[in-house]
């Protein structure tokens, strides 16, 4: 299992490269990996893909920190 910091560099990496690009990306290809039977890769993916929004757009409200 893939830590929570390990999520997050891997999210803040697509950031750097994709910008604002980086969440559709990421989505497509956790998207691509279900429909292959890559089920816990793609859940993988979708923690990307929050991480990514919680990097770009910040917590919401009384969220905790990572």
């Amino acid at each position: 299992m893939i830590s929570d910091p390990d999520i997050f560099r891997a999210a803040q990496l697509l950031i750097d490269e994709s910008g604002e690009y980086a969440a559709p990306l990421a989505n497509f290809r956790g998207e691509e990996l279900r429909i292959r039977g890559y089920a816990e890769a793609s859940e993988l993916w979708r923690q990307v893909v929050a991480a990514i929004d919680e990097l770009q757009h910040g917590r919401r409200g009384d969220e905790p920190l990572n």
